[in-house]
């Protein structure tokens, strides 16, 4: 069987020689080269053409993200991020990576990310959805946080709260309301989950067809809003379907064009 043609993309050459010991324990993999910055990458990966790349985010000349959208999606290989920076995840999924590890992490991590590689590079036949959906899975598994799979962009959202993953369709959220460090999602049905992370974050997750944002602290789901309502001094805010009020802030009321 033939090995999987492997290449390392990282600025710094003690990274690159630590992920070579790792790869070079695998027999199934075989490492054909390394780039230090993203130009000389899309030179090797033209020329040698790897089935697999470990590639870091930050790098100089090209940024490792901003690399990837130079290659065509047909006949990109597959890419595992290795990187210190957890914010760009959401990016790198969107550009369908493997898998995204975050600096330090552990051998088992590493190796469950190499497998995954492998698996994909065997089940091509694999939708993107499918595809998406592991890697989510495993990235949350190491970190919390909020993504949108990008096999359908923003239909669905994906949360960890309360140590679980949970799976929203966009649709069954009326609104979201901003607590410090944290985001209270209230659902249709009543539910509401407590997740980890700013209304900033969460607003770039959702649809923004759907959604809008009334207040620094307040997201609605436009489907649910029943009417504008006047509040307390002299403001304005909107009435959901389910009687709840939102007071839409001085700074957000251009929001009221789109209920035209």
């Amino acid at each position: 069987m033939d090995r999987i043609k492997t290449l390392i993309i990282d600025d710094e050459k003690p990274a690159r020689r630590a992920l070579r010991g790792l790869l070079e324990k695998d027999h199934a993999l075989e490492v054909v080269g390394e780039a230090a910055d993203g130009e000389q990458a899309l030179e090797l990966i033209r020329r040698l053409r790897p089935q697999l790349i470990f590639l870091d985010v930050q790098m100089p000349m090209l940024t490792g993200l901003e690399m990837i959208e130079q290659l065509p999606p047909a006949g990109r290989p597959e890419i595992i991020f290795v990187t210190a920076y957890d914010n760009h995840a959401l990016t790198a999924f969107n550009l369908h990576a493997v898998d995204y590890l975050v600096k330090p992490f552990t051998d088992t991590r590493f190796a469950a990310a190499v497998e995954r590689a492998k698996q994909r590079l065997h089940d091509g036949h694999l939708s993107s959805a499918e595809q998406t959906l592991r890697a989510l899975l495993a990235h949350f598994q190491s970190a919390g946080g909020v993504a949108a799979p990008p096999a359908n962009e923003h239909a669905r959202l994906v949360v960890k709260a309360d140590g679980q993953l949970h799976f929203l369709n966009q649709r069954d959220i009326r609104w979201v309301e901003g607590q410090g460090d944290f985001v209270k999602i209230h659902l249709k049905d009543r539910g509401r989950l407590l997740v980890r992370m700013t209304m900033n974050k969460i607003d770039e997750a959702l649809d923004p067809g759907q959604f809008v944002r009334i207040h620094k602290s307040t997201i609605v789901n436009l489907s649910g809003v029943r009417r504008v309502v006047p509040m307390m001094a002299r403001s304005r805010g909107m009435e959901l379907d389910d009687g709840t009020k939102l007071t839409i802030g001085p700074s957000y009321r251009a929001v009221l064009d789109r209920l035209k």
